[in-house]
């Protein structure tokens, strides 16, 4: 789910657990500061809201009359979203295998454009490869497809060591590929609109 999920269902809980202690202290006939109650309930009425408008903006025809019923309906949201995030991991998996077959690699020498033309083709094997697994495929560091090369070209150890790390691990051809290319070898044909 978004960020703001488990922050605002804790806030919830956290609401909840506050004003059930106030409740607790009533119920053994303690004193209370009414106004600390009033604020607490306040409190709770707040955190319930702004769950309650997080889960209709997922599920506008969402319809709930007890916590079990809320509960079966942020199982299904949590399971939306994270649909939605495989899939937009596979689709910028496939986009920056696309930006890869639309590139030029650039080289005085044919040997060594025909060796990255090699490394191209087996990144982009790897990366359909991995959009294609069942469940969760690896998500891919760094920016848009379009923008992808140059940022991993410019990647240097050690203050980018952890990208270079993810990629070595998921993705050891694209990192063979880019290892191997300069930012001056690689041009990509610009789309022209029709």
């Amino acid at each position: 789910m978004s960020t703001l999920w488990p922050s605002t269902i804790a806030s919830l809980h956290d609401s909840l657990a506050v004003l059930y202690g106030s409740v607790g202290k009533l119920q053994a006939a303690k004193s209370v500061d009414v106004t600390e109650v009033i604020e607490q309930l306040k409190a709770a009425a707040e955190s319930s809201r702004n769950l309650r408008a997080l889960v209709l903006s997922e599920m506008p025809e969402a319809s709930w009359h007890s916590r079990e019923e809320l509960d079966s309906i942020l199982d299904e949201i949590a399971k939306r979203v994270e649909a939605r995030n495989i899939e937009r991991k596979r689709s910028s998996l496939l986009a920056l295998a696309a930006q890869l077959e639309r590139g030029t690699i650039v080289h005085r020498r044919t040997m060594r454009v025909n060796q990255l033309n090699q490394l191209r083709d087996q990144a982009i094997k790897e990366l359909r490869s991995e959009a294609a697994v069942a469940g969760t495929p690896n998500s891919i560091p760094g920016p848009e497809a379009d923008e992808w090369i140059d940022w991993a070209c410019n990647l240097q150890e050690p203050q980018d060591a952890e990208s270079l790390q993810t990629l070595r691990s998921g993705f050891p051809h694209l990192d063979e590929f880019i290892a191997n290319l300069e930012p001056e070898m690689w041009t990509v044909k610009k789309e022209t609109m029709v």
